[in-house]
């Protein structure tokens, strides 16, 4: 496979970081060594002056966009591993540009050199796209008001809002709409290799198929542990942290036949099993195991992508 950048790109709450995760695990699974980059996990390690800008700690400035990915670029070739990448053009490209107010023209000319900088990748984007309006109200819904909170603050913040006098959830949908039509343009534009899904019906099977299609590689099944309802529901319930530190708490809620798991005002994940008792949080780089004590979930551990190891106690 000559491709060693797959980039998976839209708004919020389409999906993204489910469908990459999948993408990288069943390269894996084909015998293709993927490396699955979270959208975190990308500005943090790739992508440090992106990241202060969407901080509001420094203003956008393209040379500096340019040197991270540069850098980015550099990185993934060396790697001996293909990178599956949540959202990069969105997050570290088109939305801070948009958000500056800086003309569709010059947006188009910076992807132009982006795309200049990642063609000895042969990169593949996923872009998926849909009804804003309906994927904005049900990412509000799911993940809860923190949230909401913070999509409304950034859209707020930028110049590109307060020029055009939006604000709220309202202003907030239209510079999503307005960022997925820029990047349908410019993903034309430039001639990027792409496979464009609507993904406003949440169909996952068919959007699978056509992820596997589009990477020309078969679906590998993944045999999941069985865990019954009743393990499953004695898991459900409340963990305080034994050392406070950004969550206090955490529950585990019964949703539609599964389990996921919530901070206190937002929702983190489902819960996908790889045993009976440890738990993987659907799209993120979080694994959990329950620790169970006459039939019922005592304590709860937390193992982050540093192998650091958070406490949680039944309360």
């Amino acid at each position: 496979m000559q491709t060693r950048l797959i980039m998976v790109e839209g708004v919020p709450f389409t999906g993204k970081s489910t469908l990459s995760e999948f993408a990288a695990v069943q390269l894996d699974l084909n015998g293709y060594p993927a490396k699955w980059v979270p959208e975190g996990m990308m500005l943090n390690c790739y992508f440090p002056h992106v990241l202060a800008v969407l901080e509001h700690k420094q203003s956008i400035a393209e040379a500096l966009l340019r040197e991270d990915w540069s850098a980015f670029a550099q990185a993934v070739m060396a790697a001996p591993t293909t990178f599956v990448v949540d959202a990069a053009l969105s997050f570290a490209a088109v939305y801070p540009l948009l958000a500056a107010d800086r003309p569709p023209a010059a947006i188009s000319a910076e992807l132009e050199r982006i795309a200049e900088v990642c063609a000895s990748l042969h990169p593949r984007i996923i872009h998926l796209t849909g009804d804003v309006g309906r994927i904005a109200r049900a990412s509000i819904v799911e993940r809860g008001e923190g949230w909401q909170e913070h999509l409304v603050g950034q859209a707020n913040a930028s110049p590109y809002q307060q020029a055009r006098g939006r604000s709220g959830v309202a202003g907030a949908t239209s510079f999503l709409d307005d960022a997925q039509a820029l990047t349908g343009v410019v993903l034309d534009d430039h001639g990027w290799q792409t496979l464009t899904l609507d993904v406003t019906a949440t169909d996952w099977d068919t959007n699978r198929r056509a992820v596997l299609g589009f990477l020309g590689i078969p679906e590998v099944l993944v045999n999941r542990p069985v865990v019954t309802r009743q393990e499953l529901e004695s898991y459900s319930g409340t963990y305080a942290a034994d050392e406070p530190r950004g969550s206090d708490t955490v529950s585990v809620r019964w949703e539609e036949d599964t389990l996921a798991m919530h901070g206190p005002r937002m929702r983190f994940g489902t819960l996908v099993p790889v045993s009976a008792t440890r738990f993987h949080v659907m799209a993120t780089r979080v694994d959990i195991e329950f620790v169970v004590e006459g039939g019922l979930a005592r304590r709860l551990k937390l193992f982050t992508p540093d192998g650091t190891v958070h406490d949680f106690r039944r309360t």
